[in-house]
């Protein structure tokens, strides 16, 4: 496990004997801290036994996603998982469907005091050690059940804050909660893992001094043929499908306005599952463009692996993305990828081997990029077999699930030594 660790500014310059001095020293520090690693790595990984895993559960999306897949990688460790929600919804549902009975607290932020005691309590009783974050008000929560009991803890950042403009408001509140988690951040010493390159380079100012890594969000091997064919996907149209809540920055506009162009055919239909605050503005987008038969809104499926297993192609024009698992998941069933050049999108694929990237925002080249794949079986081909080996090599859960029982257990070997100091 690699960790980036910022210095503090302002180390005042030493002579060459001092500094001689100082690398001994650090070494002997060093060699003893290695020495007693190795005895502690075994023992502590032994003792791995339990981690709880806090989260708000209201929406289900990427995050949720990441949450299922490392509740069923851990178990496969045979580590026990307490999964605790300020919300009853779709996350606890599908949580219950795994086999995992989630814990729910109240979701009332003016009982911050008391369900804060509430979840240092239960993690008392069930002994846990270590705490998985995600979310600033899990963080919150989770800052204030520190003092009333002791656990080292892990915090995932999924992604940036998204620009809601003409929305004062909102960007103000959003702002405002991103410095609260900041503050319980910095405040309890977290380890923070993100899951792209991009999202540790932004955020690395804000967690100066902090053991700070990168984990991509890693999914399960899927077999396509184990999931029907929709009826809405029919054969005799080229099907696209976009995935994900109708929101600006998901670029739904994108897609609409590509199907426009004169050199898409006709017979190429655009899917779009999910709902979300844009859907009216789209429906009239699509009423505009004279598109209206060739776009269809599913909104929420609980089937939809069946639509991006059978589908022709998944489009992923965002404006700005972390590393979305619905990426990962048409990876993993084969299903060939157009995307915008951005986040994690770009981390992940590359042009014409493993997906196609387009400009974000750029209709005309998502448009030539969809009359490339619909004409170019071989390429579809090959960009499905590519991207399939690379998922299964580098975003698994397995290996998802492996690098955070590393974070796990150095955090809880920090937390021992802590306490035996």
């Amino acid at each position: 496990m690699v960790y980036f660790l910022r210095p503090r500014r302002g180390t005042p310059e030493r002579t060459t004997p001092d500094l001689i001095m100082i690398i001994r020293c650090v070494c002997t520090v060093v060699h003893r801290a290695e020495q007693r690693s190795v005895i502690l790595a075994g023992h502590d990984m032994h003792l791995l036994k339990r981690v709880a895993i806090c989260s708000v559960g209201e929406l289900f999306g990427g995050v949720e996603r990441h949450i299922l897949g490392l509740l069923g990688g851990l178990h496969g460790h045979g580590i026990e998982v307490l999964l605790i929600l300020f919300h009853d919804g779709e996350l606890a549902t599908q949580a219950r469907s795994h086999g995992f009975e989630p814990i729910i607290l109240s979701n009332n932020n003016r009982d911050l005091w008391a369900t804060s005691q509430a979840l240092a309590g239960i993690l008392r009783q069930r002994q846990a050690q270590i705490v998985h974050a995600h979310g600033y008000k899990a963080m919150v929560f989770c800052a204030l059940a520190r003092r009333w009991h002791t656990f080292a803890l892990v915090k995932t950042e999924h992604g940036l804050l998204e620009p809601m403009p003409g929305k004062p408001l909102l960007v103000l509140r959003e702002r405002f909660y991103h410095l609260l988690d900041t503050a319980a951040t910095r405040m309890t010493a977290a380890t923070v893992c993100y899951v792209t390159e991009e999202l540790r380079a932004h955020c690395e100012p804000h967690h100066s001094s902090l053991r700070i890594t990168v984990i991509p969000n890693g999914v399960a091997d899927m077999d396509r043929t184990q999931f029907e064919r929709p009826p809405e996907l029919r054969e005799d149209w080229f099907n696209l499908i976009i995935v994900g809540r109708l929101a600006t920055v998901k670029g739904h506009h994108v897609a609409i306005e590509a199907l426009t162009t004169l050199t898409v055919p006709s017979n190429v239909h655009l899917h779009i599952i999910g709902v979300g605050p844009r859907e009216a503005a789209l429906r009239q987008l699509c009423e505009r463009c004279s598109v209206t038969e060739r776009v269809h809104f599913l909104g929420f499926r609980r089937n939809v692996y069946d639509y991006i297993a059978h589908c022709d192609t998944l489009l992923m024009p965002s404006l700005h993305e972390g590393l979305p698992y619905t990426l990962l998941e048409a990876m993993a069933l084969g299903t060939p990828i157009i995307a915008s050049r951005i986040g994690g999108l770009a981390e992940v694929l590359s042009d014409n081997d493993t997906g196609i990237l387009i400009t974000p925002g750029d209709s005309a080249a998502l448009a030539k990029a969809i009359v490339t794949l619909r004409s170019n079986p071989e390429l579809r081909q090959r960009l499905r077999q590519n991207a399939q080996r690379l998922q299964r090599a580098k975003y698994s859960v397995g290996v998802m699930t492996d690098l955070y029982c590393a974070v796990y257990r150095d955090s809880l070997i920090t937390l021992r030594g802590c306490q035996s100091n």
